[in-house]
């Protein structure tokens, strides 16, 4: 046996099984919701010790067949990365019915089983080749350590390059390319069964068409609601590690997005683009043409009040999005505006593909962006602000829904905001806007943490 291939091939097959483990959470997050992260966590290591349980009982007879083992299971997690996935999307899961619908334990469980074989058959190709080459353990290690860092970080790369079902491919490929390379390293005729499989494994991601991995978000999810009115489309998408961006226009039934708005308000808001991520979690892309005249709506939204205690502050806005906050400070004559941003595409978005119908709100001269996390961008500066504006982060339907409750936010902690009140000025003011629950939960939490 040469070992070069067979050590090339336990790297390629370690790359692949974290790069799917990584790239898994993006998807989950996408078709269902952010929090399935940590499912996934646990679902990875279940299948690695399914695979150290089950190697445990068979490792004599397949180490007198290693080629074949290795080789079937690397295609096999190939083919089942992709499959798996295809199939799990087309479950009747619903996790928001899980406490009164029984049967969606049973869609669960079969969501487990659907996800874990790819990394059980990963996990076993990583452990046959330790029982093999035991005598050479270092190379081995070394080949997974090496693999796995490639693979985990090397996907976050990827995921700026390509969407996340063409993502899914290039990972599903890498099963087919480790079954290649540990046939290499024998007697090529001895292992016609192996060389089947990875041949389907090579060819199954390249041929696959679009349709099976296309990505279904939850019929819960706010885009998915959007999409049901008439006429409704995506006009433009973006895909990095932080999130999908769906851009999404409705001429017929126009879109009409302004949370706190007043009951007494009697203006209409100009055209509006909506801005989703991960399906969820709306931002509007607002028409602006510089005339503050058709914004006047925005002084009629309980997040205008303080501007109506400050003389043209010097405004910093966390989570700027479409732009919605920073256009409301422009219209109450704001000095400036620092608009932070996590996700770079947003803000390529917004400024480039619809820089036209947003007025390039971003390259006016008093507006600054910065992508970056918004707590970490307060602690490194020492500038201070008039006014502090935290809006809306989330969407109705996953704040109702509690989905929210099930992610930590570092943005609402005591030390916080006790990093926001430093970098006030005197008299300066703190707004944050959260969705108005019953009974009320968010406000009395914000309070006392303030």
């Amino acid at each position: 046996m040469t070992a070069l291939p067979a050590i090339a091939a336990i790297a390629v097959v370690s790359a692949g099984v974290l790069g799917y483990e990584v790239l898994l959470m993006r998807l989950l997050a996408i078709v269902q919701w952010h929090h399935f992260a940590y499912m996934v966590i646990g679902i990875a290591l279940m299948g690695f010790g399914v695979s150290g349980s089950f190697l445990a009982l068979a490792q004599a007879w397949l180490r007198r067949r290693f080629i074949t083992a290795f080789a079937v299971n690397s295609a096999l997690f190939g083919i089942s990365a992709l499959a798996g996935f295809a199939l799990a999307q087309r479950l009747p899961f619903n996790p928001l019915a899980l406490v009164w619908e029984p049967r969606q334990l049973l869609y669960l469980l079969a969501l487990y089983g659907l996800i874990i074989v790819p990394f059980f058959c990963g996990a076993t190709c990583v452990g046959l080749a330790l029982i093999r080459f035991g005598d050479r353990i270092g190379r081995v290690y070394g080949a997974n350590l090496l693999g796995s860092g490639v693979g985990a970080l090397g996907i976050v790369l990827v995921l700026y390059q390509l969407t996340p079902p063409d993502s899914l491919r290039l990972v599903s490929l890498l099963g087919g390319v480790g079954a290649v390379l540990i046939c290499l390293s024998g007697e090529w005729r001895r292992h016609p069964v192996a060389w089947g499989l990875a041949a389907a494994a090579v060819v199954l991601p390249l041929a696959a068409p679009a349709s099976w991995i296309e990505l279904r978000p939850s019929q819960y999810k706010g885009l998915s609601l959007a999409l049901t009115v008439p006429g409704t489309q995506v006009v433009s998408q973006a895909s990095s590690p932080l999130g999908l961006v769906s851009v999404v226009r409705s001429p017929r039934i126009p879109l009409r997005h302004a949370p706190g708005l007043s009951l007494n308000n009697t203006l209409e808001p100009p055209a509006q683009l909506g801005l989703y991520t991960d399906g969820d979690g709306l931002s509007v892309i607002t028409a602006f043409d510089g005339r503050p005249e058709p914004l006047a709506y925005l002084d009629l939204t309980t997040s205008a009040l303080p501007y109506h205690l400050l003389d043209r502050p010097e405004v910093l806005v966390l989570g700027a999005g479409g732009g919605a906050d920073v256009l409301q400070a422009l219209t109450h004559d704001a000095a400036t505006v620092d608009a932070v941003e996590l996700d770079p595409e947003t803000v390529r978005l917004v400024e480039t593909v619809h820089g036209d119908f947003a007025g390039h709100l971003y390259s006016r001269p008093e507006v600054r962006v910065r992508v970056a996390e918004a707590r970490g961008f307060v602690a490194g500066t020492a500038r201070r602000w008039d006014l502090i504006q935290m809006p809306l982060l989330d969407s109705l339907a996953a704040a109702t829904a509690g989905v929210r409750g099930l992610s930590e936010t570092y943005l609402y902690t005591v030390e916080a905001f006790r990093l926001y009140l430093r970098h006030l000025r005197p008299g300066g003011l703190i707004a944050v806007t959260r969705w108005l629950k019953l009974p009320p939960r968010d406000s009395l939490k914000l309070f006392a943490t303030a």
